[in-house]
C-alpha cells in the first residue's frame, strides 16, 4: 500500500479559516488529516470538524447515484436523464409562467463554483431569485455598506493585531474560529491574549456566558435584541463629550450634523432601561472606545439575526468611523482581494437594475433576495409564485424561519431539486436529488473568500481524491443543467462562446478555465499563472495590505466620504425609539438560537460520529432565577411558545444566561427521511419551528432568530 501526503484546506462549509491541513491519501482514498505547521495563517491550528474530514469524505451514507422519487421512494436514474428532464421542466416552467416562477438557493457548505452555478443558472433563466444563506444572517453588511461605503461588497474587517480595543458584540470567535471577525486567523484564544498583553482591553456583549467572554476583560449581559440601543448610548456619549475625531470626520463624512441633533431625542436613562446595562457603564464603555489609541467595534451572528439588524450595524460603523478607525490601523480596513472581489462578484451576480423579490419587494444584496420570503412566495396564489426550486448545499427544511411553513412551500413545488453530498431533509421531499463531489474530489478556486485573508491572497485547492459512486462537481451539473434548459452556461457572453469552441472539440468549460481567465483579467492584482498556484503548498501572497487605503483606493461613494445619514435609516431608527423591543405579560421571555458548538456547523456536521459523540439533543437553556420561579427542574419537559408555533424539549437551568431568555440550538431536527442514519437517530426538535418568516427587517429580509418573544409552560408529561 502506498501513502501519499498532500498539504490543502479543510474548507467545512462556509468556515472562513481554512485551515491548513496535511491529508494522507492511501491507495486512493483518504485515511488521515492532521493540523499543517507550516501553513501560513492557521499555523498548526486545527478544530474538531477539521479532524473529522475522513468521517465526512468516507461516510457510507453519502448520496451516490442521481435519484428521481417516483411513487413514493427514490429510484436511481442515469446522469444524463436527470439532467435533460430537469432542464426541460425549468424552461417549461419558465416558459408557462414566467422566469419569476424560478428558484435557486445556496447554503453554507456551498463553495465557490456552487455559488456561481447556482446564480448564474438563474440568471440565464430570466429570474431574479438566486437566493442564498447570506441572507439569513449576513446582509445587514452589505445594505450598510453600500449607504455608508458606495458599495454592498466593500465589508471592512477588524485589526486585531495591532488594536488596543475590541468591542465584540454578539459574537463567540473562540467557537467559530474567526468567521469574519478577526479574518481567516483560527488562533482567536491568541489574539485576544495578545490584546490584553499589550496593554488593551476585550469587552463582549452577549446575553449568555461563552467561551469567548470567559477570556475577555469585561462581559456585558445586554437584553436580547437591544445592541442597538447600547450604541446609540455610546453615540451620544462620545458626541456629547465631544470625544470625536473632528478632523478626521470633517474630511471623510457627510451626514454628522444629523446625529449630533439626533442624540438629543433620547436619554441614557432611557437606553439603560431598555438594554439592561446601566447608565455608568454604558459611560465608560463609550469613554474606553473612543479614548483607545486604536479600537474597534464588529459584530457577527448573535447581532446579525437580531432586532433591527440593519440599524445595528449602521451604528456600528458610525461609531467606527467617528472616532476614526477606518483606514487606520488597529482599526478596520479593506481587504479587495488577490482578484478584485468587487468587481469580481458584479460581475458573476450584479444586474441593472436588479428587481426586487415579489413578496416584500426586498432588495438584492450579494447577488439574490431573501430566503425567508420563500415560503411565503411559494404559497401564494399569485400566477408568478415560484413553482420550480434547486438547492445546492442547503437544507431550507431546517434552515430557514417558520420551518412548517417551509414544508408545505416545499412539498407544493412542480419541482424541487437538492444537489448535495446527502440525501438531507429538504431532499426527502425533492423530486430530484443529485449526488455533488466533496470539496476534496475537485480543484477549486479560493475566490469568494479572499477578503478574509490577513494579506491579499491567491490559493488553489488541490483534487485529494476520486469522486465516490457517481458524484459530480457542482459547475459540471450547472453547465448541464444550463444546455438542457437551452440557456447559455454562466449567463456571460465571452464564456459561453468559449464552452461553445470547446464543445466543438469535445472539451467543456471548467472551473480551471475560469481561474485561468481570472488570474490574467483586470480583476487581478497581480498577474499569476495557474500553474504557480497548483504548485505551491499554501497559495501565493500578493501583499502587502494597504490598510491605510480605503480612502484613496476603496470606498465607491463618489464623493469618496462616508455617508453617515442614510435618509431611510434617519426616519427608521426615530420609529424604533417610540417602539423598543420590551418584553410582555404574554410574552415575558426572549428566545435565542445561539449556542453555536465547536464540534458543529449547521445541519450537515449531524451525521459524524466523532462530532456527535456527546451531543444527544437539544435542549432548553434557561437561568437558574427563572426555572426555580416556574418549578422546572432539570431534564424536565417544558414547552415554549411564540406567536409562530410551540415546541417541546427538556430544560436546563444555567446561570450563563441572563434571566428572562431561553437559548435553543439551531439546526436540529432531523426527522424526515433522509440518507443520514446518524442525523435520524438523533433528531431532537428544530428550534425554527418558533421564528417568523413575517418578522423580517426592512432593509434586507433577514429573519430574526435572536430576541423572538416567547413563554414558557412547565409540563408533568410529553
Amino acid at each position: 500500500m502506498s501513502v501519499t501526503t498532500i498539504k490543502s484546506t479543510c474548507k467545512f462549509g462556509a468556515c472562513e479559516p481554512q485551515c491548513g491541513m496535511e491529508f494522507d491519501i492511501e491507495d486512493g482514498k483518504m485515511t488521515r488529516v492532521r493540523p499543517d505547521p507550516t501553513h501560513p495563517f492557521s499555523l498548526g491550528y486545527a478544530c474538531k470538524k477539521g479532524m473529522a474530514i475522513p468521517e465526512y469524505q468516507n461516510d457510507p451514507d453519502r448520496l451516490l447515484h442521481p435519484e428521481k422519487s417516483q411513487g413514493g421512494h427514490f429510484e436511481q436514474i442515469e446522469w444524463q436523464t436527470a439532467t435533460d428532464e430537469i432542464g426541460q421542466k425549468l424552461r417549461s416552467i419558465r416558459d408557462k409562467y414566467g422566469p419569476l416562477a424560478i428558484a435557486t438557493y445556496w447554503g453554507n457548505a456551498a463553495d465557490s463554483s456552487a455559488m456561481i452555478g447556482a446564480n448564474t443558472l438563474c440568471s440565464a433563466l430570466g429570474s431574479p431569485n438566486s437566493m442564498n444563506v447570506l441572507s439569513l444572517e449576513y446582509t445587514d453588511r452589505g445594505a450598510v455598506a453600500e449607504r455608508l461605503f458606495g458599495d454592498q461588497t466593500i465589508i471592512i474587517q477588524p485589526d486585531a493585531d495591532n488594536t488596543d480595543f475590541a468591542l465584540l458584540l454578539g459574537t463567540n470567535p473562540l467557537v467559530t474560529q474567526g468567521m469574519t471577525l478577526l479574518q481567516r486567523r483560527p488562533r482567536i484564544a491568541g489574539d485576544l491574549k495578545n490584546i490584553r498583553q499589550r496593554g488593551g482591553k476585550v469587552v463582549v456583549v452577549d446575553p449568555r456566558v461563552t467561551e469567548t467572554t470567559k477570556v475577555a476583560d469585561q462581559h456585558l449581559m445586554i437584553q436580547p435584541g437591544t445592541d442597538l440601543f447600547l450604541l446609540l448610548g455610546m453615540i451620544k456619549r462620545i458626541i456629547e463629550a465631544d470625544n470625536i475625531k473632528q478632523e478626521y470626520v470633517q474630511n471623510h463624512c457627510i451626514g454628522f450634523d444629523w446625529w449630533k441633533a439626533f442624540v438629543d431625542s433620547f436619554s441614557l436613562a432611557s437606553i439603560a432601561s431598555i438594554s439592561g446595562i446601566n447608565e455608568l457603564t454604558i459611560i465608560r464603555l463609550a469613554d474606553e472606545f473612543s479614548g483607545a489609541k486604536t479600537a474597534f467595534i464588529t459584530t457577527r451572528v448573535g447581532v446579525q439575526t437580531s432586532h433591527n439588524t440593519a440599524l445595528t450595524e449602521w451604528a456600528v460603523q458610525t461609531l467606527n468611523v467617528i472616532t476614526g478607525r477606518v483606514g487606520k490601523e488597529g482599526g478596520l480596513f479593506f481587504n479587495p482581494g488577490a482578484i478584485n472581489n468587487t468587481d469580481l462578484i458584479h460581475l458573476f451576480t450584479k444586474k441593472k437594475n436588479p428587481a426586487p423579490s415579489r413578496v416584500g419587494k426586498y432588495p438584492q444584496i450579494f447577488g439574490g433576495p431573501p430566503a425567508s420570503v420563500f415560503a411565503e412566495d411559494v404559497l401564494s396564489d399569485d400566477e408568478q409564485r415560484i413553482r420550480a426550486l434547486i438547492v445546492v448545499a442547503g437544507n431550507p427544511l431546517i434552515s430557514f424561519p417558520n420551518s412548517s411553513k417551509v414544508e408545505q412551500a416545499l412539498k407544493k413545488l412542480d419541482l424541487l431539486v437538492t444537489i448535495d453530498i446527502y440525501r438531507s431533509d429538504t431532499g426527502a421531499l425533492a423530486h430530484y436529488n443529485l449526488p455533488a463531489c466533496t470539496i476534496y474530489e475537485k480543484g477549486g478556486f479560493h475566490f469568494l473568500t479572499q477578503p478574509f485573508d490577513p494579506v491579499p491572497h491567491a490559493e488553489w485547492r488541490k483534487k485529494l481524491v476520486e469522486p465516490t459512486g457517481k458524484a459530480r462537481p457542482e459547475w459540471d451539473i450547472f453547465r448541464d443543467i444550463s444546455r438542457a434548459a437551452k440557456v447559455p452556461f454562466l449567463n456571460n457572453p465571452l464564456i459561453s462562446g468559449i464552452d461553445k469552441c470547446l464543445a466543438w472539440f469535445g472539451r467543456n468549460f471548467t472551473e480551471a478555465h475560469l481561474a485561468k481567465a481570472l488570474l490574467i483579467s483586470p480583476f487581478s492584482m497581480k498577474k499569476l499563472s495557474l500553474n504557480t498556484l497548483k504548485k505551491s503548498d499554501h497559495g501565493v501572497s500578493v501583499g502587502p495590505l494597504q490598510k491605510d487605503a480605503f480612502f484613496t483606493q476603496h470606498i465607491r461613494t463618489l464623493d469618496k466620504k462616508v455617508h453617515l445619514a442614510p435618509d431611510d435609516f434617519c426616519e427608521a431608527v426615530r420609529l424604533v425609539l417610540k417602539n423598543p423591543p420590551v418584553p410582555t405579560k404574554s410574552w415575558p421571555f426572549s428566545l435565542i438560537s445561539g449556542g453555536r458548538r465547536l464540534a458543529t456547523f449547521n445541519t450537515w456536521t449531524k451525521n459524524l460520529p466523532s462530532l456527535m459523540k456527546h451531543t444527544d439533543e437539544n435542549v432548553a437553556t434557561i437561568h437558574s432565577g427563572d426555572a426555580q420561579e416556574l418549578n422546572i427542574k432539570e431534564g424536565d419537559w417544558i414547552e415554549i411558545a411564540t406567536e409562530s408555533g410551540r415546541i417541546k424539549l427538556k430544560a436546563k437551568p444555567s446561570d450563563t444566561i441572563r434571566q428572562g431568555v431561553v437559548m435553543v440550538q439551531q439546526f436540529w431536527g432531523h426527522t424526515f427521511d433522509s440518507s443520514q442514519t446518524l442525523a435520524k437517530q438523533k433528531p431532537s426538535v428544530n428550534v425554527n419551528y418558533l421564528h417568523s418568516d413575517r418578522v423580517l427587517c426592512q432593509f434586507t429580509g433577514m429573519p430574526v432568530f435572536n430576541g423572538t418573544p416567547c413563554r414558557i409552560v412547565g409540563l408533568s408529561e410529553v
